[in-house]
């Protein structure tokens, strides 16, 4: 394995670790306290933090009103360009929607099953979504429609009853686009509220906030500290980390691979890319394309900064590439190799959290438009985590039936397994039943 920085600077190896969420005890200490004050003074606190930090005034409303709405769905319908971006949202939407109920459908996630495993032995599950979801958005310097419809979606097709959108408001106020697709997806409320802020509020609820059962959505690290946090009291999605990418290909156009890998690098001084192949002419010309593309990028800022998380990786066989790509774990995975099986990726790839196939599958696509999910697990947590799908939003509980002949026959057996863990009462509890009649007689309605 040779590995190679932008610089074209030869390392003799690389980590595949990634930056974490940076835990200073300042950052700590200064979300403990939203959080804590939140708890105990509700939406007077929650008010008083939305002045600090989003600019609002003595008027500020929490929630988004009916009249907003209104003048929301009424901008963007008077403005083609705003109803051409939201038509584009929607048909999205509608890929999104259809990728999530077949997600629904292949596993199994309605519904019930029940089994016998003896003569009047029943045990099984139930499925069932979970009541309620907040659906964070961050706001601020930008506007991302996209994660609105990637985390609203997948809990409405679960079947989550109530959903509610949080977003940060630029002095009092909200993109248009964003009420107006919450309320054509379904949204049962729109609120002004970012960071931590918002999980502390949705998590124990105010006097205008519900309380909730699941926080999802990315957000900056107050936001996500504040989920990490709370995670013991609120359902959440994932810890999310800065996007990242790994590019395994034999072959293909530079530049295109060039700008695959910007489109990550771009998003966060932290975001990092691994480009491998067998092939060191591809990728010293991607690495010659990346330099030239760089000075005339509008996000040139950020990208200099997460240069420094890029390698270029030249390995000896298809094999040490996937080896590789598997220790990675990457968020995005495009595989553009010659001479494999793509119809059966997984026999190839064991960890990621997208793999996108050929030279014309770039990771843009499934950022907005594919149908799959965007959500996706960083980090190198695709290792033991999932894109969100409808499956975050539901949960199971047990079903459990016995008639009392196969008691009488199971009791002895478990009654000796409670008095080895020392549980007397436990042992008791069944072996109360053993007779016909109690001392103690039923009483029936």
């Amino acid at each position: 394995m040779k590995v190679k920085t932008i610089e074209g600077k030869v390392l003799s190896s690389v980590s595949f670790s990634k930056n974490e969420l940076l835990l200073t005890k300042e950052l700590i200490s200064e979300v403990e306290k939203i959080i804590e004050e939140v708890r105990e003074y509700g939406d007077s606190k929650v008010i008083e933090f939305c002045k600090k930090f989003d600019g609002v005034g003595d008027d500020f409303n929490i929630v988004v009103s009916e009249e907003e709405i209104s003048e929301s769905i009424e901008e963007v319908e008077s403005s083609s360009d705003l109803m051409e971006i939201a038509d584009i949202f929607l048909k999205a939407a509608e890929r999104i929607k259809k990728f999530h109920e077949e997600q629904l459908k292949h596993f199994n996630l309605s519904g019930k099953w029940i089994i016998e495993i003896g003569n009047g032995r029943k045990v099984g599950q139930v499925v069932k979504p979970v009541d309620s979801v907040m659906v964070y958005v961050p706001g601020g310097r930008a506007i991302y429609p996209s994660t609105l419809i990637m985390n609203l979606i997948p809990a409405k097709v679960a079947g989550v009853n109530k959903t509610f959108v949080s977003t940060p408001s630029q002095k009092g106020k909200v993109s248009p686009i964003i009420i107006y697709l919450a309320k054509r997806l379904g949204a049962d409320g729109i609120f002004k509220i970012g960071g931590a802020v918002s999980v502390a509020s949705f998590t124990f609820g105010t006097q205008t906030i519900p309380k909730v059962d699941m926080i999802v959505g990315p957000g900056n690290k107050y936001f996500v500290l504040a989920k990490k946090l709370l995670s013991g009291l609120v359902g959440i999605d994932i810890i999310p980390g800065p996007s990242e990418i790994a590019i395994f290909a034999t072959y293909g156009n530079p530049k295109y691979l060039a700008y695959d890998i910007l489109s990550q690098l771009e998003h966060d001084p932290d975001s990092s890319a691994f480009m491998i192949s067998t092939n060191g002419e591809l990728l010293e010309k991607t690495r010659e394309e990346i330099i030239t593309i760089l000075p005339s990028t509008s996000r040139k800022s950020i990208l200099d900064n997460s240069m420094k998380n890029l390698f270029f990786i030249e390995v000896s066989s298809i094999e040490e590439g996937f080896d590789i790509v598997n220790q990675i774990a990457p968020e995005h995975l495009e595989v553009i190799v010659h001479g494999i099986d793509t119809s059966n990726i997984d026999k190839y790839v064991k960890h990621a959290g997208t793999v996108l196939i050929g030279l014309y599958s770039p990771v843009v696509i499934t950022d907005y438009f594919a149908g799959t999910n965007h959500v996706l697990p960083t980090n190198s947590t695709a290792r033991f985590s999932s894109p969100l799908g409808v499956y975050n939003f539901v949960k199971m509980y047990n079903i459990c039936e016995w008639e009392k002949n196969s008691l009488l026959e199971d009791m002895e057996t478990v009654s000796k397994l409670a008095n080895y863990e020392g549980l007397e009462i436990h042992a008791k509890s069944i072996l109360e039943r053993k007779h016909s009649s109690s001392t103690t007689p039923e009483i029936n309605l």
